[in-house]
């Protein structure tokens, strides 16, 4: 069996009071991973949302926040990256360290996800679609799609709000990827069912694995209004008689808490679920009727 062990972190937002908090918290379940064999760790999307704590010359609120995210969070991201690049070579194991903004070359703000492999590459994805609050931040998405190897697998990273959106998906499938990563971030039970039957679907479209990390709990700020994020750690494949697993979920933390999950993913099993497909499928696909059907809608 030619397989990937995958853990995927359901991270606790916290106050950090500094770079090095932030970076033991992460490394801790760096380490955790690697002691249950895993050779791929997923963190959320914003993950270091909790060195908002960092700040003591302001009280942070709604009022100060679009200045934080511009101006405070940014200045830790390069030493986050160095960071995760760290804890890939020290535990050996490739840190899909979440997403975290960034003021890019060309002046805007990006929600920017890495992953660092153990042997020193750093990669970046910029999150695509963009949410009203990150719109109202003046946040910029991004342009393209990174597509990696990660053990036997061809990988694309997906930052929440981009699962939702199936033309990203089938991109990456023609592009041979088999394996979707998704750093995630929702703050109420709407968001939680999008993005997670978002994963779902695009599992099930694509005969595809997706890993799903939430960022959990709260920190206290805004002062005037905390954002209390929440979420459960998945993973999710192909729903047929070949993978065998009725609803597709391979695992799901069931903890309210901070967690790790971590799960074998079979590579030999997907490529015969894409084979054999029980329900149409990627091989069953009509692609000169979608070009056709585009082509009288005006796309």
């Amino acid at each position: 069996m030619v397989s990937l062990n995958v853990a995927v972190t359901q991270f606790e937002l916290r106050p950090e009071r500094d770079l090095d908090q932030f970076l033991a918290h992460t490394e801790d379940l760096v380490r955790r991973a690697a002691q249950q064999n895993a050779e791929v760790v997923l963190f959320p999307e914003l993950s270091s949302t909790g060195l908002l704590g960092s700040i003591t010359d302001h009280e942070v609120t709604t009022a100060t926040i679009r200045s934080d995210y511009w101006d405070v969070l940014p200045t830790f991201t390069d030493g986050i990256v160095d960071g995760l690049r760290g804890m890939a070579r020290d535990h050996n194991i490739v840190v899909a360290g979440g997403s975290h903004n960034r003021v890019h070359s060309d002046g805007s703000l990006r929600n920017t996800a890495f992953v660092a492999h153990p042997d020193g590459r750093v990669e970046s994805q910029d999150k695509i679609h963009l949410t009203p609050q990150e719109h109202a931040l003046g946040t910029r998405g991004g342009d393209e799609l990174l597509v990696t190897r990660i053990g036997p697998f061809t990988a694309g990273v997906l930052i929440c709000a981009d699962i939702q959106f199936p033309e990203l998906s089938r991109y990456l499938v023609r592009q041979g990827v088999d394996l979707i990563l998704c750093p995630s971030l929702t703050w109420n039970r709407r968001g939680v069912h999008r993005v997670r039957t978002g994963c779902q679907a695009r599992a099930i479209e694509n005969q595809l694995y997706v890993a799903m990390s939430p960022l959990i709990g709260h920190n206290g700020l805004p002062a005037d209004s905390p954002m209390h994020a929440t979420g459960s750690a998945l993973v999710t494949g192909p729903v047929d008689r070949t993978v065998g697993i009725n609803d597709g979920v391979l695992a799901r933390s069931d903890s309210s808490g901070e967690d790790l999950v971590v799960v074998s993913l079979d590579h030999d099993l997907l490529q015969a679920s894409r084979a054999n497909p029980e329900a149409p499928g990627l091989a069953l696909q009509r692609p000169d009727l979608y070009a056709k059907l585009q082509a009288e809608a005006g796309a």
